[in-house]
């Protein structure tokens, strides 16, 4: 029998709309309509909300247990195109997971659950915070050019620059380093840059694929977060780790740039030393260090720092 969300004090939700299908979940415990939405937004791969295996089930996320999250507010989060809550680790992705994931369709996805939430009174509050981590906070940042009813921006994990720069970077920094010849590491390059290519001469494909993804996800997900972040008036939270292989902080040091260039005062960053893409710090003496507990404190008193009455 498949995990329910009810396992885990979760309340399903499905939208029905225009042939489309979109599930998503409210974390019960503490639940009140006059409290702030907290809508998540996960990174990249086709996962379910709950991951099965022969051993049992886990979350593939979290956040909604921490205490401040349960206090102030409304935890919400969405299901991936053509998953339901819960999916054994062995089985295939559905096919509709490649046929529709995109920044729009993840946008599209998002954008809907917040009207229905509004519209059914589901909530009340004004206040709503959208968190993304990783490829989320992509799609976060598009979002909220798009609903004006977002108050708040987290932004975590997430780079400025188009997601092809990463590419060229983890090479660039190992020739700098020494760790791969100059013509070798050029080599790469020049190979990133004919895939690239292809992609974008293929944007809308979902039958050609390159590390797992479709081309449609890879030549949507190219666009700069930093695009959107600038349009943005709304206060944002930005937070990475210092030792984050998957996003290079010069991504991350690009927008508070062009922030400061733009003269825009509505960013708060933040860079947890040690940590890594999931805000985790490995240590070879004893038990690593999470550094969720205080990035979720710092958030939580951003956001009520920031609060318009």
């Amino acid at each position: 029998m498949p995990v329910t969300p009810q396992e885990y004090s979760f309340k399903e939700y499905v939208i029905q709309q225009d042939q489309e299908t979109i599930r998503f979940y409210i974390h019960t415990p503490g639940f009140s309509p006059e409290k702030s939405t907290f809508l998540f937004l996960q990174g990249s791969g086709a996962v379910p909300l709950c991951m099965e295996n022969d051993q049992g089930h886990r979350l593939t996320f979290s956040l909604h247990t921490r205490p401040e999250i349960v206090q102030n507010f409304n935890f919400v989060i969405i299901s991936k195109a053509g998953f339901t809550f819960s999916r054994h680790q062995d089985a295939a992705a559905p096919a509709e997971y490649h046929q529709k994931t995109s920044l729009a369709y993840r946008v599209f996805q998002a954008d809907t659950v917040l009207r229905y939430l509004q519209s059914n009174q589901v909530i009340n509050s004004k206040h709503i915070l959208v968190c993304g981590h990783s490829e989320g906070s992509d799609v976060a940042a598009k979002l909220a050019t798009i609903n004006k009813d977002i108050s708040h921006l987290g932004f975590l994990s997430g780079g400025g620059a188009s997601q092809f720069l990463e590419y060229f970077l983890y090479t660039r920094k190992r020739i700098t380093r020494g760790e791969v010849p100059f013509r070798e590491g050029q080599q790469e390059i020049e190979t990133l840059t004919r895939q690239f290519e292809e992609i974008m001469q293929s944007p809308t494909s979902t039958i050609k694929f390159w590390q797992g993804h479709t081309y449609l996800r890879w030549a949507t997900f190219a666009e700069p977060a930093l695009r959107n972040l600038l349009q943005l008036n709304i206060p944002v939270f930005m937070a990475m780790g210092s030792q984050d292989p998957v996003v290079h902080p010069e991504t991350f040091d690009l927008i508070i740039s062009e922030f400061l260039f733009n003269k825009k005062q509505n960013l708060y960053h933040q860079i947890y030393e040690g940590a890594d893409h999931g805000f985790k710090e490995k240590s070879d003496t004893g038990p690593g260090i999470d550094h969720i507990p205080p990035l979720i404190t710092d958030m939580v008193n951003w956001f009520h720092q920031t609060l318009i009455a």
